[in-house]
Formats: structure tokens, C-alpha cells, sequence
């Protein structure tokens, strides 16, 4: 069903749009680095996070218990203190300290299982990818961001990542990106780069096909929501048909592992 609140008239984008993208730096299929086994494909690609990502957990409650413990720390005294509240910071060490170890725990876990799984995780992705792998480009844009959600501690609204199909021909893509680069821009306003409507449209998802916004000469091109205080993928390869499936988001795709930074500066759109 077409979305019908979308900002910047997304449907008449591609007849309006002068520029055929000729000028616009698109990649290619090749760009992607082949791999001969699952081991080169770990080597290559990022089959699960960084250890970092995959510790989140474990930080958030590390970081709940610093604070707990420092502000509870300040200026108490057991012999003037009232026993209600000496009760109450014995239960908020209780559960500070519980919520350390569970996450200490979970995390542990989730890293003997994985590496209990890795050989046959990686030999399944592998097999996975040699046979139905889509290699895909993802664009960053940086001219607006989404206002209906926000991430980080700064409340950084999220930003809008374009996935794009490799497997159409280099003039079409250049065209789709000409089209994306001019809606963003049409939606764009002057005095904010967090449009309320745009935020509305996307109505709190992660992803959405471009088909439903843009029309048929954009099936297989996504858009996702990223954290911005996230790093964002650029090249990769897709598990699943982006341009038949029902839904995309990162969870179906791995990325590179070392991504060049000219790279990473031609596959973004700037800040406004």
C-alpha cells in the first residue's frame, strides 16, 4: 500500500529530477572483497558485532553501578543515618550489584556459545552467501534526521541510511542515487535538519522499501534508521533479496570489517 504522508513528494521526484546522476560516485559489485572460506569470510566481513557492541550490556550496567555507588556513596553515614534509608541502600546495592553480574553473566554466555557455534555459524553464512548473497551500498545522510526517536545520551536524533541493490546497472543506480539525493534535499528545511513530518512518516520503524515511497524504479533501495552515535555500514552482502523481501534491516545483511576511509567520505551525503 503507498504511504500517502511522505514529505518532499517522493512519487514525482524521479521526473523532476534534471541531473541523470552521471556525476555521482556509485561502486560497484566488484568493489566487495571475495572470499574463498568461512574463515576469509570472518576475516573480511563482520559476521557478528564488535566486542564492544556485543558488551553493551555489560557497560550500561557497569555505568549504572558507577553512578549508584557514587551517588549513594556521597555523605552517607550508617551511625546518622535512619533505618529506612540505610534499608533502601542496602536494596539499591542489591540490585546494582545483581544487575553487574547478570549482564557480567549474559554476556559470558553469548561468548562461549558463539564461539562453541562459530564454525558451523560460519560455514552456514558462507554457504548462505555463496548461493543467495546480494551485495549492496549503503549511502549516510546527514542533511536531515529523523525527529521522532532519539539515541545516545545527547539525544542525537537518528539519522536516515539509503541500502541500495548492486546488482542493477551503474546508470540506474546513479540514477536512484540522484533521485534520494534530491528528495532529501527537497525535504530538507533552513532552519532545522530534523523535519517533524519526515519523523511521522517513517512512524517509528527501522526500515523501509523505497517502493512504497518512491515507486517501482526504486524496489530494492531501503532506508534505515541509524543511532547516530552508531558507525554506519557501507559496503556488503545481503542474506536476503532486498528487492522481494518483506522486510531489511542490518540483522539480514553482514558489512565489511575494514572499511577505507575515502570510502566511507564518497558513500555520505554531508551535513546541510
Amino acid at each position: 500500500m503507498m504511504e500517502t504522508r511522505w514529505p518532499g513528494n517522493p512519487q514525482g521526484i524521479w521526473d523532476t529530477v534534471d541531473d541523470d546522476g552521471s556525476r555521482l560516485w556509485v561502486p560497484s559489485a566488484e568493489s566487495l572483497p571475495k572470499w574463498d572460506s568461512p574463515r576469509e569470510l570472518l576475516r573480511e566481513y563482520v559476521i557478528v558485532p564488535a566486542w564492544w557492541q556485543r558488551a553493551v550490556l555489560l557497560f550500561i550496567a557497569l555505568f549504572v553501578a558507577a553512578v549508584a555507588l557514587f551517588s549513594g556513596g556521597l555523605g552517607f553515614d550508617g551511625n546518622s543515618t535512619g533505618p529506612v534509608r540505610r534499608v533502601l541502600a542496602v536494596v539499591l546495592m542489591v540490585l546494582v550489584v545483581g544487575s553487574v553480574l547478570a549482564a557480567a553473566w549474559h554476556f559470558v554466555y553469548r561468548e562461549i556459545r558463539w564461539r562453541r557455534m562459530r564454525a558451523e555459524s560460519l560455514a552456514q553464512a558462507s554457504e548462505t552467501l555463496r548461493d543467495h548473497g546480494v551485495p549492496i551500498w549503503g549511502l549516510l545522510v546527514g542533511k536531515v534526521r529523523l525527529g521522532d526517536r532519539t539515541s545516545g545520551p545527547n539525544g542525537t536524533p537518528d539519522d536516515i541510511q539509503f541500502m541500495f541493490d548492486l546488482r542493477v546497472p551503474r546508470e540506474t543506480l546513479r540514477r536512484q542515487r540522484a533521485v534520494v539525493t534530491a528528495w532529501v534535499d527537497a525535504v530538507a528545511v533552513a532552519d532545522t535538519n530534523v523535519p517533524n513530518e519526515l519523523g511521522a512518516a517513517f512512524d517509528g520503524r527501522f526500515s523501509v522499501h523505497c517502493a512504497d515511497v518512491f515507486g517501482e524504479r526504486l524496489r530494492g533501495v531501503w532506508m534505515w534508521r541509524k543511532a547516530s552515535v552508531l558507525p554506519y555500514e557501507v559496503l556488503g552482502l545481503s542474506y536476503v533479496d532486498p528487492r522481494v523481501a518483506e522486510e531489511f534491516t542490518d540483522d539480514d545483511a553482514v558489512f565489511l570489517r575494514r572499511t577505507p576511509r575515502e570510502l566511507r567520505r564518497l558513500s555520505r551525503m554531508a551535513n546541510a
